[in-house]
């Protein structure tokens, strides 16, 4: 199932660099050209969205904090686990 999922993410990555216009792919200037036309109102959409809608904006940084603690917490939970299993395995000689 994760093998599937991933493919049709990887997939869709592909379609978006796509080109839009047919004419394009026979003319290579004309499709970088589009591809990086495409990046920057991508980049300039993306920067305004935060000014358009600011609570979800909060919301996802409040998310992301409250994500990056419980990683923190579960690498220092697995971190000491692993220093305790090394303590108490039994040494082979």
């Amino acid at each position: 199932m994760g093998f599937i999922l991933k493919s049709i993410f990887w997939v869709g990555i592909v379609c978006l660099f796509l080109p839009r216009d047919p004419s394009a792919v026979k003319a290579p200037k004309a499709l970088a050209q589009i591809s990086a036309t495409s990046v920057i109102d991508m980049a300039a959409a993306g920067a305004g969205f935060c000014q358009k809608q600011p609570e979800i904006c909060e919301s996802a940084l409040k998310t992301g904090a409250a994500s990056r603690d419980i990683l923190n917490l579960a690498a220092a939970t697995l971190s000491a686990t692993m220093a305790d299993t090394q303590k108490t395995k039994p040494k082979a000689n």
